[in-house]
C-alpha cells in the first residue's frame, strides 16, 4: 500500500512535465540544463525530490532530452519510511515536424529502486502543438503512455496524457505560466497476464501555475505549484486515498 501511495504521489507530482518543454525546439546547437526540487505532499506522505534534467539540438529541428531523478526524503505519518533512493531514468527525442508541430518519444529506464520506481520499461510518445499569440504563447501535448511488464509481473494500465499551458508575455523579467494536465487510463491494469485492477476510464486532473525569474540570457529561476486532483477511482488506485497531492516545485535553469 505505501509503494502506491509513493508512486501515485510521484506520478501526480509529474504529470504537468512529462516533456522538457511544450514550445518548439530552440536553434541548433543550443541547449538547456535544470536542477529541480520536487517537495510532494500527499496526506500522511511527504517527500522530496531531485532531478536533473537536461536537453540539447545537436541540429536544426532535433532535441535530444535526460532526466536523472533521486528521492533523498521520504516520511509518512513524520516517521523515516526509508524509501529513498535513485529512480528511473529517462532519455528522450523531439522533432520539429513544422513552425508549429512537433513530435515527441520518451523512454523511462528501470534503473531505479525498486521500492520508489516502476520495475517495468515506460515509453511515452505523442505530439506538440504550440503558437505565439503575442501576448500570450500556448502550447498544447497530447501523449500515450505505456508501461512494460516488469519482474513483479505487474503492468499498468495505458494512460493518455493531454496537457495544455499558457505563458502571457508581461514582463522581461517575470514570465508567469498557467496549465493543467489531465491523465486519462484507458484500460485495466493486469498481473500475470490477468485483469487485477478496475481502471479503465479513470481520471486525474493536474493543474499548476507558476513563474520563471530571468536573471540574464544564461540564468533563470521557476517556481510553480500543482494540485494533483482526480475522481475518486483513480485517485484510490494511484495513492489509495481521494487526498489531493500537492508538489511545490523549484529550478535553477542554465542556458547555452
Amino acid at each position: 500500500m505505501l509503494k502506491k501511495v509513493i508512486v501515485g504521489a510521484a506520478l501526480l507530482a509529474s504529470a504537468s512535465f512529462a516533456t522538457f518543454s511544450n514550445f518548439p525546439v530552440p536553434a541548433a546547437m543550443s541547449g538547456d540544463a535544470k536542477i529541480v526540487a520536487d517537495f510532494i505532499v500527499h496526506d500522511k506522505w511527504k517527500g522530496l525530490d531531485l532531478s536533473a534534467k537536461a536537453r540539447f539540438v545537436p541540429v536544426q529541428n532535433l532535441e535530444l532530452y535526460l532526466k536523472l531523478p533521486f528521492r533523498p526524503i521520504s516520511r509518512y505519518d513524520g516517521e523515516n519510511d526509508h524509501k529513498t533512493g535513485m529512480e528511473n531514468l529517462t532519455t528522450g527525442v523531439r522533432y520539429q515536424v513544422a513552425p508549429m508541430f512537433a513530435a515527441f518519444l520518451d523512454v523511462t529506464f528501470p534503473t531505479g529502486k525498486d521500492k520508489i520506481s516502476d520495475d517495468g520499461f515506460n515509453f511515452y510518445f505523442g505530439g506538440q502543438f504550440s503558437k505565439d499569440f503575442g501576448a500570450v504563447g500556448l502550447g498544447t501535448e497530447a501523449g500515450l503512455s505505456i508501461t512494460t511488464e516488469g519482474d513483479d509481473r505487474k503492468k499498468g494500465p495505458m494512460s493518455l496524457i493531454l496537457n495544455a499551458e499558457l505563458d502571457p508575455n508581461v514582463s522581461q523579467v517575470v514570465s508567469p505560466y498557467f496549465g493543467i494536465t489531465f491523465d486519462i487510463l484507458l484500460n485495466d491494469e493486469k498481473t500475470r497476464g490477468k485483469k487485477s485492477a478496475e481502471t479503465s476510464g479513470d481520471v486525474g486532473v493536474a493543474p499548476y501555475v507558476g513563474a520563471n525569474f530571468k536573471v540574464n540570457q544564461l540564468l533563470s529561476f521557476d517556481a510553480c505549484v500543482t494540485f494533483g486532483l482526480g475522481d475518486d477511482d483513480y485517485l484510490i488506485y494511484t495513492s489509495t486515498n481521494t487526498k489531493m497531492t500537492v508538489t511545490w516545485e523549484g529550478s535553477v535553469n542554465f542556458s547555452f
